[in-house]
């Protein structure tokens, strides 16, 4: 049902956030912004999702560049060949986000998730679960259409979530 979502999801999003589009939105991530995300996402092992992240600029680490920690927590379920599988992961994580003066909407970011992943599974009425350690590396970026509004996409690569795509809110 996820993946019959997205399109729908996607332009229902794209719809809310173009009248919002303006030329001094700012993707400055200055020390003391907490934001919040919400939106889909796909599993190191397949299926897809919905995620959630907060994250809070903890530091100054040089003039465009700036620490974030925050956490994530996600669900995403794949079904095939009679073999049901959910996860559950849930995250520590730190990122450097650097700004880019030219494109002040632009919040670029990289760096580390580490938490642990709960992961069910029933093979022909048979269930177990089982919860594991992970550690991941991600890089994204955010585009804020205004002071408040922004779209985000990510890439993980580990044990951690693939793909997150959605929406940020600056709190």
């Amino acid at each position: 049902m996820i993946k019959s979502l997205r399109p729908f999801v996607f332009a229902l999003a794209t719809t809310i956030a173009i009248p919002f589009t303006t030329a001094t939105a700012q993707g400055d991530f200055a020390v003391g912004t907490k934001i919040v995300s919400a939106g889909l996402l796909t599993g190191g092992g397949g299926g897809t999702g919905l995620g959630g992240a907060f994250e809070y600029s903890l530091l100054e680490l040089a003039p465009n560049l700036r620490l974030g920690v925050g956490g994530t927590l996600g669900y995403y379920s794949d079904s095939d060949f009679g073999v049901d599988v959910s996860s559950i992961p849930l995250l520590a994580n730190g990122n450097v986000h650097f700004a880019l003066a030219d494109v002040p909407q632009l919040d670029l970011f990289a760096g580390l998730a580490v938490g642990i992943v709960r992961t069910s599974a029933e093979v022909l009425g048979v269930s177990a679960s089982d919860n594991t350690s992970v550690v991941g590396v991600n890089l994204g970026g955010r585009f804020y259409f205004n002071e408040k509004l922004a779209g985000v996409a990510q890439l993980g690569v580990g044990d951690i979530p693939e793909i997150f795509v959605g929406i940020t809110f600056k709190l």
